[in-house]
């Protein structure tokens, strides 16, 4: 009770002191000169844009397509002026770059020379799409860019859409005219079909002729190499033939030489055997003389024997006797050897003619063997040239029917392949002709529609389907700007509203507390319902729970009050500069603009346990939100918040209001 009679004279005291009355009923209008201005002045900004300038400069040339003229820049140009996107301005290149260096328009939409040729090309080998060039001076405004080019990708997709009608147009045209040479292709298919099943016959022919040919040249090159190699077993045995023949050559030279001499011999023992053959003729008569005188001489000396009675005793006459019959003997023996003596040497005389005579023969005889023998070996030699020759080209032959024989090999296994190929051709062939006509069939029963077109040029149509719905601009800005005026107007009621003095002495510093604690909350909540009130009534803002809003909006508000009551009755003016502190971390941690996400970690876990984070999660969900799913935590987390702070600057004015009774102090000079 003591702290609310201190805070009735608290209130009397205000109301009867303009100079206190007139700053704070200013500062209850703080929240809405923040949140409500913020909130109405972007309300809806992208329902403004007709009143950006942007400059258009139109270059196109126009172009011919499928035979009829084509002026994609005029049509833009066209549909710009009908267009109420900007406050768009048709003047030329150079007036558009200076406006855009100057600042008088926020961007240039410049359209080529060959903006129309390029969309020609669609079906051309190498298409170039159309192209327009968009100019910006980010320096000038960065959003405005932004937005720019936010409506520039509209722009881009209506222009794609109608040049893609133009070209479904030709399309299908053109689909009218290929029906009729899809037909005479199907003709033309089964002509082709049925060559195809002659040329399957063919080819089979062609296989089982490719086989035998590689059956043949494989026996071809087995008898090659058999040449191969007699020719080379020839080649040999010419060249032992040649050797042979040479040195027969000249062992015929040698005995032709040695026959000659041979023949010179035989002369020369005919002669001699001649003179041996007179000289055995006179042997044998002086022989035959030699034996009849023997004879006689014998016969002498036998009669004189006989008529000599004592020849018988004569030892000397004895032998004489006996050595004139043995000369007589051997004189009959002499003269029949001689005599066979004669008629051999007559025997060898003819026999040495008959020797020159066949000596004479054999010189003739190797004289022409050994000009034979010339001959042969100049032919030998010859023979052998010409068999190492067939030996070579035997060898090449052998290499030559190998690869015939690996070419005959692949030709058989091509000429299967063909004929494989060739029975696909057919039965391809055949089901060729048979969808071409399904296809002529099917193509000439296409025509082109608005309809038809239009879905060409514009296939896929996305379906937004939203869990909640923010209206404009404004209502999604709204949580943010409405946190932070209420946390300005409670950091401003601060420089107006007395923190620490009252009009009387407290009696405790719980009577001290609740004064103060009571009149920062009915500020508080006085700015709440102030900022409520314009927002929804003034601007038109919607809250889909009412309530719940105007309830979040005070516990905001007061919870506000108790943080910085606590930072400026601990600290005064350093407080105010820390709650200035708190505001900044607030405004850049709370995902009040962008994602939590989108900032750097720290500042991430820091947001988690700002006040700010939770009112304006709250905002969101109460303005625009179908279910309250988080609001409830969420108040639960300021009025603890609240509740904490105000316990502390209890604390503080327990502690001050001891130091003042100890001092005996007016309330105005107590400083901690």
């Amino acid at each position: 009770m003591l702290g609310l009679s201190l805070f009735g004279k608290e209130m009397k005291r205000i109301v009867r002191n303009p100079k206190l009355l007139i700053p704070i009923l200013g500062i209850l209008f703080i929240p809405i000169m923040y949140s409500g201005m913020l909130v109405g002045a972007f309300w809806d900004p992208y329902g403004k844009l007709d009143r950006m300038p942007v400059a258009v400069v139109n270059a196109d040339a126009g172009a011919d397509f499928d035979g009829k003229p084509l002026a994609v820049g005029e049509d833009l140009v066209d549909q710009l002026k009908d267009s109420h996107t900007f406050k768009w301005t048709f003047v030329d290149a150079k007036q558009a770059e200076k406006g855009l260096a100057q600042g008088d328009y926020y961007y240039v939409i410049e359209i080529p020379s060959e903006f129309s040729q390029q969309a020609t090309t669609l079906l051309d080998k190498e298409p170039h799409p159309a192209a327009l060039r968009y100019l910006t001076n980010d320096s000038e405004n960065y959003l405005a860019a932004k937005i720019g080019s936010s409506a520039i990708e509209k722009l881009q997709k209506e222009l794609s859409q109608q040049v893609t009608k133009a070209y479904a147009k030709a399309l299908f045209g053109s689909i009218d005219e290929a029906a009729g040479g899809i037909a005479q292709a199907s003709d033309g298919a089964g002509k082709l079909a049925d060559g195809a099943k002659s040329a399957e016959a063919g080819a089979e022919q062609i296989r089982d002729g490719a086989a035998k040919l590689a059956s043949s040249t494989r026996q071809l090159a087995g008898g090659v190499e058999a040449l191969d190699g007699g020719a080379g077993q020839l080649k040999a045995g010419t060249a032992a033939v040649s050797d042979g023949a040479a040195k027969l050559s000249a062992g015929l030279g040698k005995l032709s030489a040695a026959g000659g001499q041979l023949s010179g011999g035989a002369d020369k023992a005919a002669s001699a055997g001649a003179k041996l053959a007179e000289g055995l003729a006179s042997a044998q008569q002086g022989s035959a003389d030699l034996a009849g005188a023997a004879a006689k001489l014998s016969a002498a000396l036998d009669a004189y024997a006989a008529a000599v009675p004592d020849a018988a005793q004569d030892s000397a006459l004895q032998g004489l006797l006996g050595a004139a019959r043995a000369v007589s003997a051997g004189a009959a023996e002499l003269s029949g050897g001689s005599a066979k003596l004669a008629a051999g040497g007559a025997q060898l005389q003819q026999g040495q003619d008959a020797l020159l005579q066949g000596l004479a023969a054999l010189h003739a005889q190797l004289a022409a063997a050994n000009k034979s023998g010339a001959e042969l070996a100049a032919g030998a030699k010859s023979t052998a040239a010409g068999a190492a020759k067939l030996a070579d080209a035997a060898a090449a032959a052998g290499r030559g029917a190998a690869q015939l024989a690996g070419g005959a090999g692949k030709l058989a296994s091509g000429s299967a392949e063909l004929a494989s190929g060739t029975a696909q051709l057919a039965g391809g062939t055949a089901e060729l002709s048979g969808k071409l006509g399904d296809a002529a069939a099917q193509t000439a029963g296409v025509t082109g529609t608005d309809a038809l077109y239009d879905m060409f040029a514009n296939p896929v149509h996305v379906e937004e389907h939203k869990l909640t719905n923010v209206p404009n601009y404004g209502t999604g800005f709204a949580p943010y700007a409405l946190s932070l005026g209420l946390f300005v107007g409670a950091l401003l009621s601060t420089m107006v509203v007395p923190m620490r003095e009252t009009g009387t002495r407290p009696r405790s510093g719980w009577s001290w507390f609740v004064s103060k604690a009571l009149l920062l909350a009915g500020i508080g909540i006085v700015q709440a319902l102030i900022a409520d009130a314009i927002l929804i009534y003034g601007i038109g803002m919607h809250a889909n729970h009412m309530g719940a809003f105007i309830g979040m909006s005070m516990l905001t508000s007061v919870a506000f009050m108790m943080i910085i009551q606590f930072l400026v009755t601990l600290l005064d003016q350093p407080g105010r500069f820390v709650a200035v502190m708190l505001l900044i971390l607030q405004l850049t941690g709370s995902a009040g603009t962008y994602p939590a996400e989108l900032v750097p970690a720290w500042l991430q876990r820091v947001g988690e346990w700002l006040p700010m984070t939770y009112t304006i999660r709250s905002f969101r969900e109460i303005l625009t939100g179908n279910e309250l799913q988080s609001t409830g935590s969420s108040a639960v987390y300021l009025a603890i918040v609240a509740l904490v702070f105000a316990a502390l600057t209890m604390a503080v004015f327990l502690v001050m209001h001891r130091k003042e009774r100890s001092s005996k102090s007016a309330p105005a000079e107590i400083v901690l």
